[in-house]
C-alpha cells in the first residue's frame, strides 16, 4: 500500500511533466496514476523511464469530448484505487499545479502531523502570471516567480481511503455518506501554511498561445483565448519560497528516480 498517490490527466505537457514528476517525488509522492488524454507529442515517452521503474501507472484515453469528461475519467481510472485501498492518500491535481508545504518538504509529513482524521483535505491556491515571458523558459517554478496578491477559491484535493467515495470530481470529491459534506471534522478546507497550491495556468505567452489554445480543455467547454490569458495573468507579488525548496531537486537529480 502506497501512502501518498497523485491522480492526474493530461494532454501534451512534454515541456514541463518532467519537472512536475520530480516536484513531487521531491516532496514525497510515492506513484503517479496519470490518464493520458490523446497526447499527440513525446509527453508520454518522456517519462518512460518512470513507467519503467513502477513509479507510474498509466491509462490512454481516446474518449470523445462532453462536459463531465474529466469527472468520468477520474472515477474509471482513479476511484478504484481508492476503493482497494492501493494508497492511503491520493492528491488529484492538473499537470499546471504544484502543491507544497510550509511545514515540510516532504507532504506525507504533514498529513500525517494532522491530517489522518480527515477524510477530505481541500488546499487553496496562488495563481501565477507569466513573468513577461514570451517564449516558454526551461523550468516552471524557477522563473514564474510572480502571483496574484490574494489566495484564489478555486480548490484542489487530497482523499483518505479510510473513508468511501462515490465520485471524484474536478475540485472536491463525493462522500458515500453524503453527511460527510457539511462536517467539519470530516472534510477541511486547510489555510496555507499548512498546504499551498502554486497554480501556472498561463506560463509564457508562446505556450498559452501554441499549446493550451490548441489542446482545449479536458471537458471540451473551455475555449480559450488571449483575453483569458490577460485576465490570468497575476504578477503582483514575488513568491519564491517554492523554488527556495525545490533547488534541491537539483543536487537529488538521478537520485529520485532509484526510490
Amino acid at each position: 500500500m502506497y501512502f501518498l498517490c497523485v491522480g492526474a490527466m493530461f494532454r501534451n505537457e512534454s515541456d514541463s511533466i518532467v519537472e512536475w514528476i520530480k516536484h513531487y517525488l521531491y516532496h514525497g509522492v510515492d506513484h503517479f496514476y496519470l490518464i493520458n488524454d490523446n497526447s499527440d507529442d513525446n509527453t508520454v515517452s518522456n517519462i518512460q523511464e518512470y513507467i519503467d521503474k513502477g513509479l507510474i501507472t498509466l491509462y490512454h484515453s481516446k474518449e470523445e469530448y462532453y462536459e463531465g469528461r474529466q469527472r468520468n475519467l477520474y472515477n474509471r481510472y482513479f476511484l478504484p484505487h481508492m476503493q482497494q485501498k492501493d494508497t492511503q492518500w491520493m492528491l488529484i491535481v492538473d499537470l499546471d499545479e504544484y502543491v507544497w508545504s510550509p511545514l515540510s518538504i516532504h507532504l506525507g509529513d504533514v498529513l500525517r502531523m494532522g491530517c489522518t482524521q480527515f477524510g477530505q483535505v481541500q488546499i487553496q491556491q496562488y495563481l501565477y502570471g507569466s513573468n513577461g515571458y514570451v517564449t516558454q523558459p526551461t523550468s516552471i517554478v524557477k522563473h514564474f516567480t510572480k502571483r496574484a496578491h490574494h489566495l484564489r477559491k478555486c480548490y484542489k484535493y487530497f482523499i483518505n481511503s479510510n473513508f468511501e467515495f462515490s465520485s471524484l470530481n474536478v475540485h472536491h470529491a463525493d462522500f458515500v455518506n453524503d453527511s460527510y459534506k457539511h462536517n467539519r471534522s470530516v472534510f477541511i478546507i486547510l489555510d496555507p501554511c499548512y498546504f499551498v497550491l502554486n497554480h501556472y495556468s498561463c506560463q509564457s505567452l508562446d505556450f498559452w498561445k501554441n499549446v493550451k489554445c490548441i489542446r482545449g480543455d479536458g471537458d471540451a467547454y473551455l475555449q480559450r483565448s488571449i483575453h483569458i490569458f490577460h485576465n490570468l495573468d497575476m504578477n503582483e507579488v514575488e513568491d519564491l519560497q517554492l523554488w527556495e525548496q525545490n533547488k534541491g531537486i537539483l543536487s537529488e537529480g538521478q537520485n529520485m528516480l532509484s526510490r
